[in-house]
């Protein structure tokens, strides 16, 4: 046999073994269980292994079955997923001209309820689930249907509209719990399912990619939330309207993302979907079960995105990590001695690489929690570590709050106030203070004359520097009650002080 003919014949042995080979490996599956579960006592939620970090950044090509590789992580996981219902009242005021023709025999005049559905992720056996703020916030009943069908009431644990996470519970045990993974080591590419119940489909799957990392588009802020945390994952896969509050999860079953938002003209999916990180989630679910609300650090400064003109005036080669244009006195980062014009490069060795980003890492610590940031100053880097500090330069993350949601609603005065952040208040010159974000038509509020975006900084001679001492303040009158307050009100560039009185009312029942 010529040489010619014993290649052919090699060559074509060699094609049949990689045939053979190759259909084996098509034909093997994958196995996706997750690793090294571990639960620690002082959380609720079961947490992967950060051990298997490695491992799970990558697939064994060799055991590869792209038809069967979600199979086994929805038999695992969908039962952890539930769906939310909820309703809320709608009443109509006195003087609503068809107020009438609602009018009930007892005198009252309402609408049917409005009704709403969310999703949720169960996180313990006894019944803590994790969801979106705008789930739950501002309804009277919640109804949690598991996949089995049963029911349940569910009650507020706690809520951060920072961050649009919320935690429910309902009373039950033995629940199936889904594992929740590291956001952190998620990346570009990586498959991903997302599981919820849009547009009233209960449990529905779907599948995509993770299209894109730290994503800030302006959702939470949007709704006057100034100090909204905005770092989310972006997908493809297709979410919905009843999908908030689901799981988005890596091929490993992992929960590594509530479903919160889509961008779309329509309401409707249109390919671009956003999920909370999984990692901002778990620091505000233990926030909320050590204190009842959650206690955020904070850095003390004003920060921009680096650019190609900024790089080369600190001596960068190339726009890299955060600007500080200005540092709040008094702050952490004051104390810390760090200064306007550094640019932080990473905290606790993570790069970050534009304010958003900065921003949630720095937020998934509590105050007196130390940091490590690696700064670029003087054409070369430095080490410094800062003790985070709360918003109002607090440095112990302090006791849980019992104060409940329902005694801060003794009173009515017809208005939502949240708390203001420091840029705020250094640019209203002030030193506390909280923010009205809505007025009530026809409230004692609107007849005295306060709007959104008013600041009110001191009530009956106290200043005001929380949500919390507002409520405090205003528990100790009575309906009838006329307290005066202070408030301050950017107009125009210029700012204006006006004496305010206003009448305590009677919440209605």
């Amino acid at each position: 046999m010529s040489n010619y003919k014993r290649n052919s014949v090699s060559v074509i042995l060699g094609l049949i073994t990689i045939g053979i080979i190759f259909g084996i490996v098509l034909t093997t599956g994958f196995n996706l269980d997750t690793k090294g579960v571990a639960t620690t006592a002082d959380k609720v939620y079961k947490e992967a292994d950060p051990a298997d970090e490695a491992s799970q950044t990558s697939v064994n090509a060799g055991t590869f079955n792209p038809n069967t590789m979600f199979v086994d992580i929805v038999k695992r996981v969908r039962p952890s997923i539930v769906s939310i219902y909820t309703t809320k009242a709608v009443k109509i005021p006195k003087n609503h001209p068809f107020y009438h023709f609602f009018k009930q025999p007892k005198g009252d005049a309402e609408l049917p309820p409005q009704e709403g559905l969310g999703s949720g992720i169960i996180i313990s056996k006894d019944g803590y689930i994790l969801t979106n703020n705008h789930v739950v916030n501002d309804v009277d009943e919640l109804v949690v249907k598991l996949i089995d069908k049963s029911e349940y009431k569910a009650k507020v644990i706690g809520t951060d509209p920072t961050t649009e996470v919320a935690l429910i519970k309902i009373e039950a045990e033995d629940l199936p719990v889904a594992v929740l993974g590291n956001s952190e080591i998620v990346q570009i590419g990586e498959w991903v399912l997302a599981i919820g119940s849009p547009l009233n489909l209960t449990s529905t799957v779907t599948a995509g990619i993770v299209s894109a990392m730290g994503r800030d588009v302006n959702i939470i802020r949007s709704e006057n939330n100034i100090s909204g945390i905005e770092n989310f994952i972006q997908t493809d896969a297709a979410i919905n309207p009843g999908n908030s509050g689901g799981a988005l999860l890596n091929i490993h079953g992992e929960v590594i993302g509530i479903n919160t938002a889509i961008a779309s003209g329509t309401s409707y999916y249109v390919g671009y979907g956003f999920a909370v990180p999984i990692n901002i989630a778990k620091s505000v679910v233990d926030d909320l079960m050590k204190y009842g609300e959650v206690r955020r650090g904070y850095l003390g400064v004003y920060i921009e995105d680096m650019d190609q003109i900024k790089a080369k005036g600190v001596g960068l080669d190339k726009p890299k990590g955060v600007f500080i244009s200005s540092v709040i006195e008094d702050g952490a980062a004051k104390k810390a001695e760090i200064k306007a014009g550094d640019v932080i490069l990473s905290v606790n060795g993570k790069e970050v690489n534009r304010p958003n980003e900065l921003q949630a890492k720095i937020g998934t610590y509590n105050p007196g929690d130390k940091v490590e940031l690696e700064i670029w100053r003087d054409g070369k880097n430095i080490t410094i570590d800062a003790v985070l500090q709360g918003r109002n330069g607090e440095i112990s993350a302090g006791e849980k709050n019992e104060k409940t949601k329902e005694s801060k609603a003794v009173t009515d005065l017809g208005m939502t106030v949240k708390d203001l952040n420091n840029r705020q208040l250094s640019e209203l010159n002030l030193d506390a203070g909280v923010v009205v974000i809505d007025v009530e038509k026809r409230s004692a509020a609107a007849e005295a004359r306060l709007s959104q975006g008013d600041i009110i900084y001191e009530v009956a001679g106290d200043k005001i520097n929380s949500v919390a001492e507002f409520y405090d303040k205003i528990d100790e009158y009575e309906a009838d009650d006329v307290i005066k307050m202070k408030v301050r009100r950017k107009l125009r560039g210029s700012i204006m002080d006006r004496l305010v009185f206003i009448q305590i009312q009677k919440e209605e029942k």
